[in-house]
């Protein structure tokens, strides 16, 4: 009996709203079907499902996809009821993971507010701690939109102490890599590239290798050419000759082993490998 009427309640709360969906342009308060929702307080919210608070919550869901998708809704009314749309559907099921998803789709794509997607998704593995997946979102928000590659490789590594992941954490050496902080992406990569499983992932590993080493190698031959000039007048003929005026050590060399190419007439220094510092 209790199936029958917990399926009954499914096929009823799907005839209303696609009842509501059809008929809304045609009601003098077309969004009034939202009103349970943002009258009724979140913390009493489980006392009105009666024991069906997933059902309620997919109900809600649907609401809330209705509702955000309906462009007669003024923009500012839909953002300011995004949070409690949703706040309601996890008051009733703080484990539906795929809302907190869509609730940061719609914060970002909607209303251009990447912190609140990032807020959202953290709220999500607040309630959900062994959900890796939101925090690897939160972090491509941080990076995809703010730009902010500090944030995004500390959230994937938080991802990565969970999951233990080489793609995970090739995600957080890629974030170093662009925020520029070289020599510790490098060792990151050297982490992926030893624990990776797939020559794939191994040979992504190497190239991010090889152009780091490069350009720490570069950036330092180059400050020591900058400096021989500045000394002599002249660039150097040969790289060798930093080494004879005791700018370096010795001469470093890319990933294979293979000398820089220098040009003595300009002073630039490239990679042997062209093709893979592009």
């Amino acid at each position: 009996m209790r199936k029958a009427i917990f399926y009954l309640s499914i096929v009823l709360a799907y005839v209303l709203v696609v009842r509501m969906n059809f008929n809304y342009k045609k009601i003098n308060l077309p969004y009034n079907y939202e009103s349970w929702v943002l009258k009724v307080p979140t913390r009493n919210l489980k006392d009105f499902a009666f024991g069906y608070q997933n059902l309620f919550a997919d109900l809600t869901y649907i609401w809330a996809i209705q509702y955000f998708a309906t462009p007669e809704i003024p923009l500012e009314q839909r953002r300011k009821n995004l949070r409690r749309f949703f706040e309601a559907i996890w008051s009733l099921d703080p484990h539906y993971l795929e809302t907190y998803s869509i609730a940061a789709l719609i914060a970002d794509f909607d209303f251009h507010d990447p912190d609140l997607a990032i807020k959202f998704l953290l709220e999500g593995f607040k309630n959900n701690p062994r959900a890796v997946n939101l925090l690897e979102e939160a972090a491509y928000y941080a990076f995809a939109r703010k730009k902010d590659y500090e944030l995004a490789y500390k959230l994937y590594m938080r991802a990565y102490r969970l999951n233990h992941d080489p793609k995970t954490l090739r995600l957080a050496a890629a974030m170093l890599e662009k925020g520029n902080k070289l020599e510790i992406s490098w060792n990151y990569w050297r982490q992926v590239y030893e624990q990776a499983k797939s020559e794939y992932l191994k040979k992504i590993a190497w190239l991010h290798l090889y152009k780091i080493k490069a350009k720490i190698d570069i950036q330092i031959l180059s400050e020591k050419i900058r400096q021989f000039k500045e000394k002599y007048g002249r660039y150097p003929l040969f790289l060798e000759e930093l080494v004879r005026e005791g700018l370096l050590r010795e001469i470093p060399k890319d990933l294979d082993g293979n000398p820089y190419k220098y040009d003595p007439a300009t002073g630039e220094v490239k990679p042997a490998k062209e093709k893979l510092w592009k």
